[in-house]
């Protein structure tokens, strides 16, 4: 018996930024739902995390976009500089990178049907008297990384009216393939706990796995277009509550000590300069160190959970595990 059967095709996502730490996890979970991936490659000589996938490459980089599929469904524009030698080169990337990919849709006649823009809340800067920064509060970052990262996000601004556009700006992440918590956790490793002050300084945290699903909610819930929500957990923590989940997740015994401001600063201007010598950009630089000194980063993520209804699906301690347990077992730490 013969019948009419429709062939349901999977959908498709075009993601910049997948050979990097959020980039792969993303690339990773829309795999095991079943999406079909396009991903922009710089060398596909370097697939890092993603050798061996089943995806698409696209070699070429933000302003040398190859050709997208017309059917494309979602694109996730995870690409962009975090740590730079010079200030500019966040500006070439961060903002005018992500000029040139909205151009390259345009110019394509690239139709999708959501662009979502992974953003920073160093977009919006530091908690002021340390109350939760909200998506409507005036922007006033304070590094280049969060000026760049405010000004790509005006650049897809421009663009609402052509494609439903989302701003996802994230606090800080981490979990398995970061580098960036990683000098923090071999100072665990050793039994310290480093301390700035006597003041505790918060910070909203967002656990890799819980991003992608926020990501992904952000792809499928009905938006408006121009839409930027906050995506952390709901609870703030100190450095110290992160350093303590930490030793304990490595069994360890920690032993408090006070860092002075000026040996945290002149190990960053250290770090800085080595950076300069061997072209490499460093880690821990003096705009790290100003983030630092703020009394707190804390996002308000309300919007997040009546929008997207997203919540986290990890506690602050079973990230940290997960995440020790990946780098111990990859040789990391």
């Amino acid at each position: 018996m013969k019948g009419n059967f429709h062939t349901i095709l999977p959908m498709k996502a075009f993601i910049t930024g997948g050979t990097g730490f959020i980039g792969s996890h993303l690339i990773e979970f829309l795999l095991d739902k079943g999406v079909e991936i396009y991903a922009l490659i710089r060398d596909i000589d370097d697939l890092k995390w993603l050798k061996g996938l089943n995806i698409n490459l696209l070699e070429g980089d933000l302003f040398s976009i190859p050709p997208i599929p017309a059917d494309i469904d979602y694109i996730f524009h995870i690409a962009g500089f975090t740590k730079a030698s010079k200030s500019a080169d966040y500006y070439t990337v961060n903002q005018q990178g992500t000029a040139s990919l909205f151009q390259s849709l345009e110019s394509q006649q690239i139709l999708p049907k959501k662009v979502i823009y992974l953003s920073s809340i160093a977009a919006a800067g530091p908690s002021l008297e340390k109350k939760p920064v909200k998506e409507n509060d005036p922007p006033h970052p304070t590094t280049p990384y969060g000026q760049s990262k405010l000004m790509g996000e005006r650049e897809a601004l421009n663009f609402k009216d052509v494609y439903p556009v989302v701003i996802v700006r994230v606090c800080a992440v981490f979990g398995p393939r970061d580098r960036d918590f990683l000098h923090y956790l071999n100072i665990i490793k050793r039994g310290i706990l480093p301390s700035l002050s006597s003041q505790q300084k918060l910070l909203s945290l967002c656990y890799i796995k819980d991003l992608i699903q926020a990501l992904d909610l952000c792809s499928q819930k009905e938006l408006e277009s121009g839409e930027i929500i906050n995506v952390a957990d709901p609870r703030p923590y100190s450095w110290d509550e992160f350093g303590e989940a930490a030793g304990k997740a490595m069994g360890k015994a920690l032993k408090r000590v006070r860092i002075p401001h000026f040996v945290l600063y002149l190990g960053a201007l250290i770090s800085e300069i080595g950076g300069m010598v061997s072209r490499k950009p460093s880690i821990f630089d003096r705009d790290k160190y100003r983030e630092m000194k703020e009394a707190a980063w804390i996002a308000d993520v309300r919007k997040a959970t009546e929008k997207l209804s997203f919540s986290p699906q990890y506690s602050l301690q079973e990230a940290i595990q997960e995440t020790i347990d990946w780098y111990l077992n990859n040789n990391w730490l």
